[in-house]
């Protein structure tokens, strides 16, 4: 997604987190209702410490409350150690069914960080005769700067393509139900104001970057995004429960979305039907809380990268800070030590109308924190509200402030 609110929030809500985070082997668990907690213990896992699995709950009842959402599901999975899964809340306002974990939803902007990475592995591959390096004006000559900009500053955001802007979002209230096409996308992309600055010289987060990227793989590979993002990531990490879904048809079981985003329909207003058109690459990919955990995983370690496009996607990262040591590297928010350089962990949030997500992954303990909630505030920041007490509880042997070697097991 790429509206004005979202835009900023992309980062906003991380820079939140890591100012929060400064200062302060797969389980399957059966399911639990509203305000159920569950957990599912591998061979030889350990417990998760009572007084930790109390401050977590406590968190998220804090950060529920205060995100307005109707319900949102939380998992924390720390190997060695037994899962925590929680819910909160409702995933239909009408049927008050209580949120589960197996439900799928939208998940917005995380979707980057599946296309990023395909394109990373295609790349990597040398199949398609793609580079880093290679400029867009091969593809797409009307975007203006065409020939400075290459698929690098496409993926770490710093091509200086301007943002969607309000214009996207009263697209979308206008018409909900918009099958616009990639192509239509780009070319309104290719319209908007640059940002004063060159190629490659500062870093606006937009999602056209991502149509582009996405648009580059199709043509090159001659397969389509859905059919690439399942050939390369969904089918051999075993995500059945995800799909690259610009119609947006959520399969059962689902969470219903409920958005305060367009003044012209009640407050709020049941979004699950609306479609993902507007943001395909950007933002169009359906999960759920076990295949976040899943992917959370593949997007720490790598998966599928050659070693070059492994350190690539974290060194590779934009000219300025997003905040609080957050920058934003190839098609993932890198949180950096500043005094040692070593990462601490990636991450990305999402954001549709309706829906919230985020994933995590922390280098040094290999855990992962996911989030998907289906309520947006209004602002695109509900999630935000969540995940802020739930970091401030997280110990340092999970999440640390500070690494003095970059060197992991």
């Amino acid at each position: 997604m790429g509206n004005p609110r979202w835009s900023v929030f992309a980062g906003a809500v991380i820079a939140a987190v890591a100012v929060t985070l400064l200062s302060g082997c797969l389980g399957t668990a059966p399911r639990g209702g509203s305000d159920a907690a569950t957990s599912s213990p591998a061979a030889s896992a350990t417990p998760l410490d009572p007084e930790l699995l109390g401050q977590l709950e406590a968190a998220l009842d804090e950060g529920f409350a205060a995100s307005g959402m109707p319900g949102v599901t939380v998992g924390l999975w720390i190997p060695g150690h037994e899962e925590w899964v929680a819910t909160r809340g409702v995933s239909d306002l009408d049927s008050n069914e209580p949120m589960d974990r197996a439900n799928q939803s939208k998940i917005g902007s995380v979707t980057k960080t599946i296309v990023g990475q395909v394109a990373l592995q295609v790349i990597g591959d040398g199949t398609a005769g793609l580079t880093l390096d290679d400029t867009i004006d091969r593809w797409y000559p009307e975007v203006p700067e065409s020939n400075a900009i290459t698929l690098r500053m496409l993926m770490n955001m710093s091509s200086g393509i301007g943002p969607p802007g309000q214009t996207q979002l009263d697209r979308i209230c206008a018409d909900p139900h918009s099958t616009i096409t990639p192509d239509e996308m780009i070319a309104i992309g290719a319209a908007t104001p640059r940002e004063p600055y060159a190629p490659g010289e500062g870093m606006t987060y937009s999602g056209y970057n991502t149509f582009i990227l996405g648009r580059i793989l199709e043509r090159t590979t001659g397969t389509d995004l859905a059919a690439l993002i399942d050939e390369h990531l969904l089918k051999p990490l075993g995500m059945t429960r995800s799909r690259f879904a610009p119609d947006a048809v959520l399969a059962e079981p689902f969470n219903r979305g409920y958005s305060e985003f367009c003044p012209q329909y009640p407050q709020p207003t049941d979004t699950t039907d609306w479609t993902n058109h507007e943001a395909w690459a950007a933002g169009a990919m359906l999960s759920t809380i076990d295949d976040l955990h899943t992917w959370g995983i593949a997007l720490g370690e790598g998966y599928g990268l050659t070693p070059e496009m492994r350190t690539a996607r974290l060194e590779d990262r934009a000219p300025g800070s997003i905040g609080a040591g957050y920058e934003y590297g190839l098609a993932v928010n890198v949180h950096v030590d500043p005094d040692s350089g070593c990462v601490l962990d990636v991450n990305h949030s999402g954001a549709e109308p309706g829906y919230g997500a985020h994933v995590q992954y922390f280098e040094g303990s290999k855990a992962v924190l996911a989030l998907i909630g289906n309520g947006d505030g209004g602002t695109g920041e509900a999630f935000g509200d969540v995940l802020r007490p739930l970091v401030t509880v997280l110990p340092t042997s999970v999440a640390p402030t500070s690494i003095d070697s970059c060197e992991t097991e």
